[in-house]
């Protein structure tokens, strides 16, 4: 039982991890804000979020 229980834990943990590593930084959208800038017009001044950003923060 104790083993289960702790594979479920690491391998829970691992995919925490995956998830927060697959996420984009906030500095992935300087580039936007010197080019285009529309880019944070269409969802507001801190853009738009998918659900996994929203889900993690």
């Amino acid at each position: 039982m104790t083993a289960l229980l702790i594979t479920v834990h690491v391998l829970v943990c691992i995919a925490i991890i995956v998830i927060v590593l697959l996420q984009a930084g906030k500095g992935a959208e300087v580039g936007a804000s010197f080019g285009s800038g529309s880019s944070q017009t269409v969802f507001g001044a801190s853009g738009g979020q998918s659900f996994m950003g929203k889900l993690t923060t």
